[in-house]
């Protein structure tokens, strides 16, 4: 019954001056409405307070109460004439208001979203949300209950965090599995920042799958501060995924690409056994290798030009000149490839190579690295060594190895 008017309505998508009967557009809406009142009552709201953030060089003491330098006065720039004239003879200019919080000063953020995961009180939210170490959080449900949360384990590579609530019977509601996901599907989005009864809703489509090294559905249905920590869901009212702001590149902020018209919902269906862990309050970053490429090198395979220090690589003895052939049996192609490959893993877990030196071909089985913090923070302006995670295909089919 739902599908017929999705189907008309997708009829008139070459036709601009078409108009949708009144009959079907009614059923469109009705479809919406009822796949938002399936997953409504998961949907909380999460306030969050104290937290500090980090003193800019503007005088003001840090986070840590430590005093910045101040810069001494450069001996060449030649003096400023109205440097020492009383403030009336000076022209006024405006102060500027600065930034919206002090810097190193208790804040709150403002309010955001999460979903229920368990009866038993365990919330999934977005890493945004704890951006500041807040103090108290605080999780209000759809029925209006407040609870204090307590802070869990989070996924640096999705941008997830889970939190607790002493709460039992919570509802919950139905992931969609994620091969089940499809390009071109209707997506909402809901969040439960600016309270209320009902959710807001952002409606849009599936745009692409398989993204931040498969870890997240590409989305056009708008994301923002307001439904991160939200569900994505289809018209059935399962959910594919929860807005984060990820990075296309997937390092953990993804401020890059905020208001550009798409957004990223991280699968949670396949990441069950994470999950357990994040309860247990580990902190997850996704696997690094620790090797850089020889770019002149034609193939097959791939040749390492540098192996980090105390990386995995150096560990079970990977040597520059060496020629990575294959991860878990799957030959790499180039080094966007290998990147997708081993990217697409979590600190810990076990690849196993295909190694050729000289004439010798062997196997190495290695455990994964934690990405270093300097790979793992938002990128700074004007670099571009970091290639996008969809070049070279999904992960199963084609780090710098990284």
């Amino acid at each position: 019954m739902r599908g017929a008017p999705v189907l008309w309505l997708f009829s008139l998508a070459g036709a601009p001056s078409a108009q949708l009967p009144d009959d079907d557009a009614l059923a469109v809406q009705a479809v919406i409405q009822s796949a938002v009142a399936r997953v409504a009552p998961s949907v909380v709201r999460v306030e969050t307070f104290g937290g500090v953030r980090k003193a800019q060089e503007q005088g003001l003491a840090s986070a840590d109460g430590v005093q910045p330098e101040r810069k001494k006065p450069d001996p060449r720039k030649k003096p400023d004439p109205d440097e020492h004239k009383a403030p009336d003879d000076k022209e006024k200019k405006k102060p500027s208001l600065g930034d919206l919080v002090t810097p190193g000063f208790l804040q709150t953020q403002g309010a955001t979203t999460g979903l229920v995961l368990s009866a038993d009180g365990w919330i999934v939210v977005s890493r945004f949300a704890l951006a500041y170490d807040p103090s108290t959080i605080l999780v209000t449900l759809a029925d209006g209950r407040s609870f204090h949360a307590a802070r869990k384990g989070e996924d640096t590579s999705r941008g997830l965090a889970l939190v607790k609530i002493e709460a039992e019977g919570l509802p919950v509601a139905q992931l969609l599995p994620t091969t089940e996901v499809r390009v071109g599907q209707w997506v909402a989005v809901l969040g439960r920042t600016f309270g209320g009864a009902e959710p807001s809703v952002h409606v849009g489509i599936a745009s692409a799958v398989g993204r931040i090294f498969g870890r997240a559905v590409q989305i056009d249905a708008n994301c923002s501060p307001a439904n991160y920590g939200g569900p994505a869901i289809d018209l059935d009212g399962r959910v594919l995924g929860v807005c984060a702001p990820l990075a296309a590149n997937g390092r953990d902020a993804g401020a890059d690409w905020y208001d550009s018209g798409i957004g990223f919902a991280t699968t949670l269906a396949d990441i069950a056994p994470l999950l357990e862990r994040m309860q247990a309050g580990e902190v997850l970053h996704r696997g690094w290798l620790g090797v850089e490429f020889d770019g002149k090198f034609d193939g097959p395979g791939i040749r390492i030009g540098k192996v980090n220090p105390g990386s995995t690589a150096a560990g079970v003895g990977l040597k520059a000149k060496d020629i990575l052939l294959s991860i878990d049996g799957v030959p790499v192609r180039h080094h966007f490839h290998v990147q997708m490959l081993v990217a697409s893993r979590m600190a810990g877990d076990s690849v196993a190579l295909e190694v050729k030196r000289g004439e010798e071909t062997f196997p190495v089985t290695a455990f994964l690295n934690e990405l270093p913090a300097a790979e793992r923070g938002a990128q700074k302006k004007g670099r571009v060594d970091d290639p996008m995670p969809w070049e070279g295909g999904s992960p199963q089919g084609p780090d710098q190895g990284k």
